[in-house]
């Protein structure tokens, strides 16, 4: 029996698409081209994410391997900030599961500032009953340990918990250690599937 649902947040309650992100910042190909391979797809973002480099760190990291001025780095920094728009259809199906006996959790890939303004900015976040943020904990999906400490904070079994995230590799690690899952994205079929698997009507 499922009694937890747990979210990941980029690609499942707030919109994550890279491209969509570079090409909304600018309209020249080789700066999309830069801006997604060495600042969105470069390891030093995941170290932003993991919460072992700071943003004010790798501001100056990324311009010098760009050659794009800081205070542009600066602006696309707080593009991507903006551009993590919600979901509004995942945001109703978690509305509608504050009424169900469900306890809600997230667990997300995210650095600690990008998390701290999306909660002051969207008050539906304090109604989760708890969660982790990879760039609070230092370890990050999809590793064992952050789904372990996960179970841990919170006193969660596993097999009564559903899992919902959009990469595959998350996936597979939630369902290695025995998580109920669900690969998300924005098709009707999978807000059924979840529904069908809460038992939502």
């Amino acid at each position: 029996m499922i009694r937890n649902v747990i979210f990941d947040f980029g690609a499942v309650l707030f919109e994550w698409n890279p491209h969509h992100i570079v090409n909304s910042f600018t309209t020249s190909p080789s700066e999309r081209e830069i801006l997604l391979r060495d600042v969105l797809q470069h390891p030093d973002w995941l170290s932003l994410d993991r919460g072992t480099m700071l943003i004010a760190e790798v501001i100056p990291k990324f311009s010098a391997r760009t050659q794009i001025p800081p205070p542009r780095i600066e602006d696309f920094i707080a593009h991507i900030q903006l551009s993590l728009t919600k979901i509004q259809q995942t945001e109703t199906l978690f509305n509608q599961l504050t009424q169900q006996p469900y306890s809600l959790y997230y667990l997300t890939n995210m650095c600690s500032a990008f998390f701290d303004t999306l909660y002051e900015k969207h008050h539906f976040i304090s109604f989760f009953d708890g969660g982790l943020v990879s760039g609070k904990e230092l370890v990050m999906k999809p590793e064992q340990e952050i789904f372990l400490r996960l179970c841990d904070r919170y006193q969660l079994t596993p097999q009564e918990s559903l899992f919902i995230d959009d990469n595959s590799e998350n996936i597979q690690i939630a369902s290695a250690l025995g998580f109920n899952t669900i690969q998300f994205d924005q098709t009707t079929s999978c807000f059924q599937q979840i529904e069908k698997q809460l038992f939502l009507h």
